[in-house]
């Protein structure tokens, strides 16, 4: 399967639709109907940070061997590096903009940058913009995998990122039954085992057939059912609340494990699905629409804020706001990241910070001179 896989874009586009839906969090509390389909939403798109976890296992496993492990890992923290910190400088900015525009102090914003611990910043990475917890998820992630492929010890690698995956998801949805003391949501708990997954798919070299891309669609059908009711019984049987009153927020579950499988493995027997549409091109933009979505969110919300007194209609209480708001956040969101890339701020599919290298090449040119 040499050429592109139409189907795994179109699938990150849709993906990161699902993303935006869970922070937007469109229809919640708007009446019983609203949750009810708030938590249809959000229980589908629980296939969608997995997805690309395996997404990113699956072609490591084109790239890496024993003997090139450190200079793809030092790639990967190049780029990843790259993305990371202009993540964190759109969130430290829009932040500083917002409380500018609706009056508050920016006294709160320093605050808030040094109220969060080393590890915070560079492992959880829930600093400032808690979204940017995948990309430090991701590169941790793919360190741990990339150990097993430098130690040649790959038939293991599945079996122990499984063990983990199930002591995070007992800390995610079961601190009932065990308590685990420290967070999983992570790159040792949650990423690595999809990482792995991801890894494992492509290094055994398993080709779904395509003959049968129709029963992977029904799988992914069932298994979504089936991942309804372990998120309702999670959040609403054993915890006792009303979901027509309360939304319980769930993370992700153990058919999260099946349902991402067959996510992948429809998305491998139908290369192609997807092809004609605008949705591979989306998608291969999902992660710049990841990286802005949260401040264009954040930036409505506060325009809502504002407005609403004044024009004596606060949008977010009508059908139209629910209806709109994802979409509007997904399509500016991703024309902001293509707009930046015109003006050479970042480099698509690159470095993410390629000013930077720029002011040093000039500093270097000065001193020398």
């Amino acid at each position: 399967m040499g050429e592109r896989i139409h189907s795994i874009d179109t699938l990150r586009a849709i993906a990161i639709f699902f993303v935006v839906i869970g922070h937007a969090q469109p229809f919640r509390g708007f009446g019983a109907y609203g949750n009810y389909v708030y938590f249809a939403l959000d229980t589908f798109g629980q296939f969608d940070v997995p997805f690309f976890f395996v997404t990113s296992g699956y072609f490591l496993a084109k790239t890496v061997d024993a003997d090139n492990v450190v200079p793809t890992i030092r790639g990967a923290a190049r780029k990843l590096g790259s993305i990371y910190l202009f993540g964190r400088l759109v969130s430290i900015v829009a932040t500083a903009s917002l409380t500018t525009v609706v009056g508050a102090s920016l006294t709160n914003v320093v605050t808030r940058l040094g109220s969060f611990s080393l590890l915070q910043w560079v492992y959880y990475g829930h600093a400032m913009a808690a979204p940017l917890w995948f990309l430090t998820a991701l590169f941790f992630a793919l360190v741990f995998v990339a150990c097993f492929v430098r130690f040649e010890r790959t038939r293991y690698l599945l079996a122990v990122a499984a063990l983990a995956h199930v002591v995070g998801l007992v800390g995610m949805n079961y601190q009932m039954l065990v308590a685990v003391p420290f967070p999983t949501r992570d790159a040792f708990f949650f990423g690595f085992f999809y990482v792995a997954m991801g890894y494992t798919i492509h290094s055994v070299e398993w080709r779904p057939d395509t003959d049968r891309h129709r029963l992977y669609l029904a799988a992914v059908c069932v298994l979504f059912g089936l991942q309804l009711i372990e998120q309702y019984a999670i959040g609403y049987v054993i915890r006792s609340n009303v979901l027509a009153q309360e939304i319980y927020m769930t993370q992700y579950t153990f058919v999260t494990v099946l349902f991402v499988f067959a996510v992948f493995a429809y998305a491998l027997a139908n290369p192609q699905w997807g092809q004609k549409t605008v949705l591979p091109s989306a998608g291969r933009h999902a992660l710049g629409i990841y990286l802005i979505h949260v401040p264009v969110l954040r930036f409505i919300r506060a325009m809502n804020r504002q407005w609403g007194p004044a024009v004596g209609v606060d949008l977010s209480s009508t059908l139209a706001w629910h209806l709109l708001l994802t979409p509007a956040v997904y399509v500016l969101s991703l024309a902001t990241y293509r707009l930046l890339a015109k003006l050479d701020v970042i480099e698509l599919g690159g470095n993410h910070i390629p000013w930077l290298h720029r002011v040093r090449a000039r500093v270097g040119r000065t001193a020398r001179e």
